[in-house]
């Protein structure tokens, strides 16, 4: 799990670049996990909040907020969607959301 506080390469020697192209890219394979948002968080930036225990929430930055899409409970692999918020099988997506999580 890694988070960097920018996702931009400076020009900088070969030692120095390898070092931070290997931190964005393990920030970027992680999902930007970790127990806040990255600093380096534009709107878009989809993250893993790992503050719960046995629980992966995640998340997406509109700009200012970042905005919970689901929670997965790590120890049942039960999914949870943020409150108020249902699919059911008149939801024309609740298909393909079905299927992408098994």
């Amino acid at each position: 799990m890694a988070q960097v506080s920018d996702v931009s390469l400076a020009n900088q020697g070969f030692s120095s670049f390898r070092t931070e192209l290997n931190n964005i890219l393990s920030a970027i394979n992680s999902a930007h996990s970790g127990t806040s948002a990255p600093s380096s968080a534009v709107a878009g930036t989809i993250w893993v909040d790992t503050t719960g225990t046995n629980t992966l929430t995640l998340k997406i930055n509109d700009g200012s907020d970042n905005l919970t899409l689901f929670s997965v409970n790590t120890s049942t692999n039960a999914v949870t969607l943020p409150s108020g918020v249902a699919i059911t099988e008149a939801d024309p997506n609740a298909l393909p959301l079905a299927i992408a999580l098994g």
